[in-house]
């Protein structure tokens, strides 16, 4: 058996962590020059308020000292920690560093190479297999990443490219008047344009196409996303004729870089990508 960890961005709420027996160490979210720890004095819905009323927020890393704190409550155990990608976000590093300094021989930081609902699955996978050790947990989960898919339609290119995610030249094609552009999270943990869609009905017929040659997997569920509304998820649901699966509002770290009336899904496709 082995302790789990990872970020907020993997959509946990604070009870179904505690029901998974697993620890969540927080994302920063910083307005003006106050930061906050998403989750714990800023929740989904003061940050899409603040969003919507026009404040522009950064984002940041944990720091080392909440990884070694985190670490230090596994008492030695085998854990393993599952992060954001290292393409996304210095919290890789931060937790490695935590865990060299700290002399946490024990605990194993796993670069995800995804986030938010992506980042759950792997998680949740990490959890269903305590039994084994945690290499086995790991090869799993090196198995199982280059299955994972999402898709997302935002409403504007524009926080992912003052965020620093996206190339200026990219945002600029991008943000044409009245598309949608459609962005991914390709095997190398990116944020990279895929299409554009012009409105928001075609952008999520498009999702939908989309989805549906993905072949979801199954075994595993697939969840749709959106930012400060349900509303277009909702829409993307019922044209795939999955009502019943859940909807995640994208964390504050994430949604900083979408923006607002943004929807997607994230699944595991049965197949690897060629």
């Amino acid at each position: 058996m082995f302790q789990i960890i990872t970020d907020s961005s993997a959509e946990f709420t604070a009870e179904e962590a505690a029901a998974l027996g697993i620890k969540i160490v927080p994302l920063v979210v910083i307005f003006g020059d106050r930061e906050y720890a998403e989750g714990e004095n800023l929740t989904k819905a003061e940050f899409y308020s603040r969003l919507l009323a026009g404040e522009f927020p950064h984002t940041s890393q944990p720091s080392e000292e909440a990884f070694t704190r985190a670490f230090a409550e596994t008492n030695g155990a085998d854990t393993l920690v599952i992060l954001i990608s290292s393409a996304l976000s210095g919290t890789v590093n931060t937790a490695r560093l935590a865990a060299r300094d700290g002399g946490f021989t024990k605990v194993r930081v796993y670069d995800s190479l995804c986030t938010t609902a992506m980042l759950r699955i792997l998680v949740e996978t990490a959890a269903q297999n305590r039994d084994k050790t945690v290499e086995k947990a790991i090869a799993l989960l090196d198995e199982l990443r280059p299955r994972l898919r999402v898709c997302a339609y935002v409403d504007t290119l524009e926080y992912l490219y003052k965020g620093g995610r996206l190339k200026k030249s990219v945002a600029i094609v991008g943000n044409l008047l009245g598309v949608k552009p459609l962005v991914t999270v390709p095997a190398d943990g990116t944020v990279v344009m895929s299409g554009r869609a012009h409105g928001k009905k075609r952008a999520i017929a498009e999702l939908a196409a989309r989805l549906q040659n993905d072949d979801p997997d199954p075994a595993y569920p697939v969840y749709f996303l959106c930012t400060d509304r349900e509303e277009p998820a909702r829409a993307l649901m019922q044209a795939v004729h999955r009502e019943t699966d859940s909807v995640f509002q994208i964390c504050c770290a994430v949604g900083a870089h979408i923006g607002p009336n943004a929807a997607g899904y994230v699944c595991v496709s049965r197949q690897k990508k060629q």
